[in-house]
């Protein structure tokens, strides 16, 4: 029982909500009608309603006229009519003058263009006109000549709508008046009429483009043209009228006045409409102009390069971040941050002349926004500069998707150069955070390409990143956490989801899976090539300046060199990869893991960058690339591992580099089981014990005493962190353990093990 109870009142619960659900969805689609066709609707029902009232005219006539049939009656409807039409009257001189009044007095501080516009309002106007008419005739209404069809009717349905009708015009009056002082709804009826008068220049540039032809020609023999012969007439319509655009000019004057007023008064919600009217008038220019706009050539000069309504435009905003500035007023500065990254946006759809043109008024919105974040930098605001990184690299990425790849490096050495800011001011910290941010999401975009040779465009990147991560190492490190490794996370961290290892790592698994003919897998993984290409040169210098100043951004390194190892080398074995992307990428993957050879030998380097297992590391990324089928990638790190762990085992130390390492390496042979191998091992190992240089007798006599109690030990289960231990208790131990006695009688053969 009381489980049917429990459906019971589940189904009840379940059957209210969904009742409220459909309820508020009524609710918000009635609303939504009543706010796109409320008006035609209200207008429908009135004119319906009077429909009906002309319809059951001769009815009323017929019961209107018992009552009149005396004269006194009829008189006093006409003094009735006569003192009604008199007083609506004087309401409507009165209110629509209160009306006007309180509206001017709203407006009066508006740029005067706009002032004269609003207070000359049309609509408003004629409202007020209408109710002026309607009450002059129902005041006519009082000299109907007799009782006889149709003058009473008319008289008495007159009266009673045109006093409707009136109370209805002062309602709508009122509303009209409202909308008018509100900031918004001035801001709508600007860019309404902006957009108005640039659709009429359009149709007239249409409509008279045959009489143009001539003067067509004439441009296109002075100025190298390309595929627009249709719209030579309206390029030489528009320079015949170089005033068509006075209207829009005028309007975003006026927006930029509204924002600038309101943002002073703290009114930050019109100030932002403001702008995005610029943006809006833009749009419009843009989609009028059509192709007749010109991008600058580094060859030829062209004098329809020069854009002046989008210079002013640009010129205007940067004036508007002087006055933030000016003001302290942060929030404005954001919001002209944004309106140039929508400009951007909006300029990228410029199609110009020549298809192979750059993307020249965009590249120009795109540096206005780029200085206008670098102005910021000396006036402590880190807020507004973070948000400018952030739009600088959303335009960078609308560059990659609308025009060449090759034009965001202006942008990403701009980004590179306002985080530096975090090297010289610690509270400007998190804007290198923000900038290596945008730098990571750029480098992943930019591998994502397609179609287009980023070898120029990624380079310049990679030297950006490169630029900032070494002048921020100059900052003093800070333990727990490392201040370097905070800040340069969104690039170099293994850490987290939101990060280029992680991106690449997520792209890596989807490669793996695409099939041979896959065209955008094999673009994205030749772009991973071009990307690795020549990446081990930054790498090297950035690992050995980590080392030298002692940072923990070198455990980032170190374990960054060997997570791209492994994932050049995974996309080196994905079906869409061709034999000589497959090389070079095997080749990359090598050259990269080869920086750790560079690591300094003295004691105290070895020490601190051993904390952070470089055997280990080593270990685990010729045991992958073996395991990837990448042998000689493989032999190549067992080198390393080799060489490794007789520069560092030359030096005591609580990590015992020099055992660990003998230990990696005879697992990885064994693993391979390759008896070739095995022998090899053995002789480069005794060979270099001869050499200058190798570990002293006291330090191989250790190591022999450790490997023989270690091979000893071998069946014994272990759990640990340690990659080298794992695999060891993975593989055979016969021959594991006979390999590291035959390692152990090299280094001291009267060694025994210690009771």
């Amino acid at each position: 029982m009381r489980l049917y109870v429990g459906r019971a009142k589940k189904a009840i619960r379940r059957g209210t909500a969904l009742l409220w659900s459909r309820t508020y969805w009524v609710s918000y689609s009635l609303a939504d009608l009543k706010s796109r066709h409320g008006a035609i609707a209200g207008s429908l029902v009135l004119l319906l309603l009077i429909g009906v009232s002309v319809y059951w005219a001769p009815t009323v006539q017929g019961a209107l006229e018992p009552y009149f049939a005396a004269n006194e009656r009829l008189s006093g409807l006409r003094l009735l009519l006569l003192t009604l039409g008199g007083a609506l009257i004087g309401a409507t001189a009165i209110a629509f003058s209160l009306v006007m009044f309180a509206m001017q007095v709203n407006v009066e501080r508006m740029p005067h263009g706009l002032f004269r516009k609003l207070s000359s309002d049309r609509r408003l106007l004629g409202a007020f006109t209408c109710t002026f008419l309607l009450a002059i005739a129902v005041t006519v209404l009082s000299i109907i000549p007799g009782k006889s069809w149709p003058w009473l009717v008319i008289a008495t349905m007159g009266a009673g709508w045109g006093a409707l009708l009136i109370l209805l015009l002062f309602l709508y009056a009122y509303r009209r008046a409202i909308s008018l002082i509100n900031p918004l709804q001035q801001l709508v009826i600007l860019v309404d009429n902006a957009r108005r008068e640039m659709r009429n220049w359009d149709r007239r540039a249409h409509r008279v483009a045959p009489l143009l032809e001539s003067r067509a020609e004439t441009i296109s023999k002075q100025t190298p043209l390309l595929d627009v012969e249709q719209y030579l007439p309206r390029l030489a319509f528009f320079q015949l009228n170089p005033h068509w655009t006075d209207g829009a000019r005028q309007a975003i004057l006026h927006a930029v006045s509204f924002a600038r007023r309101f943002a002073e008064q703290g009114d930050h919600e019109v100030s932002a409409a403001a702008l995005s009217v610029i943006v809006q008038i833009n749009a419009a220019y843009v989609e009028v102009k059509r192709k007749t706009f010109f991008s600058i050539d580094p060859f030829f000069y062209n004098p329809l390069a020069t854009d002046v309504f989008i210079d002013e435009t640009l010129e205007h905003l940067r004036q508007n971040v002087r006055v933030g500035l000016s003001r302290g007023d942060e929030q404005l500065i954001e919001q002209t941050f944004k309106t140039l990254a929508q400009l951007v946006l909006v300029y990228l759809k410029i199609d110009y002349a020549d298809k192979y043109a750059s993307k020249t008024h965009a590249q120009l919105a795109a540096g206005y926004l780029s200085k206008a974040v670098r102005s910021v930098v000396p006036h402590d605001m880190p807020d507004v500069i973070m948000e400018g990184l952030r739009l600088m690299g959303k335009s960078a990425q609308s560059f990659l998707v609308h025009a060449n790849v090759d034009d965001i490096t202006t942008i990403t050495d701009n980004i590179a150069l306002v985080a530096l800011a975090g090297a010289y001011k610690e509270d400007y910290r998190p804007i290198t955070l923000t900038g290596v941010e945008q730098l990571a999401k750029l480098t992943f975009d930019l591998i994502l390409v397609n179609s287009q040779d980023i070898r120029f465009a990624v380079g310049e990147l990679k030297k950006s990143v490169a630029t900032v991560a070494k002048l921020f190492l100059d900052v003093p490190e800070t333990p727990l956490p490392s201040i370097h490794s905070s800040c340069l996370a969104p690039y170099y961290s293994g850490m987290g989801t939101q990060t280029l290892q992680a991106w690449l790592a997520n792209l890596v698994n989807a490669l793996v899976k695409a099939k041979e003919n896959d065209e955008q897998a094999q673009t994205i993984i030749g772009n991973i090539e071009k990307w690795a290409d020549r990446l081990f040169q930054a790498e090297k210098e950035l690992l050995l300046l980590a080392i030298e100043k002692k940072s923990y951004f070198t455990l980032d390194m170190i374990h960054w060199i060997a997570n791209i190892t492994k994932i050049l080398l995974a996309i080196s074995n994905a079906p869409a990869c061709d034999d000589r992307t497959r090389e070079r990428l095997r080749k990359h993957a090598l050259w990269l893991v080869s920086v750790l050879s560079w690591i300094p030998d003295d004691q105290e380097t070895v020490v601190f960058v051993e904390n952070f297992q470089v055997t280990e590391t080593l270990f685990k990324a010729a045991m992958d690339a073996y395991q990837r089928n990448c042998i000689e990638v493989s032999d190549k790190i067992c080198d390393l591992l080799l060489s490794w762990a007789f520069k560092a085992g030359k030096y005591q130390s609580r990590w015992a580099i020099f055992e660990r390492a003998m230990y990696g390496l005879a697992t990885l042979v064994v693993f391979m089981d390759d008896i070739e191998k095995c022998d090899k091992l053995k002789a480069t190992i005794s060979k270099r014990l001869e050499e200058e240089g190798a570990p002293t007798q006291e330090i191989r006599d250790r190591a022999a005493r450790d490997i023989r109690r270690r091979s000893a030990t071998l069946y014994r289960e272990t759990h640990g962190v340690s990659h080298i231990e794992n695999a060891m208790s993975q593989v055979d131990h016969e021959k594991l353990r006979s390999l590291l006695e035959d390692i152990a009688n090299l280094l001291f053969p009267e060694t025994r093990i210690e009771a």
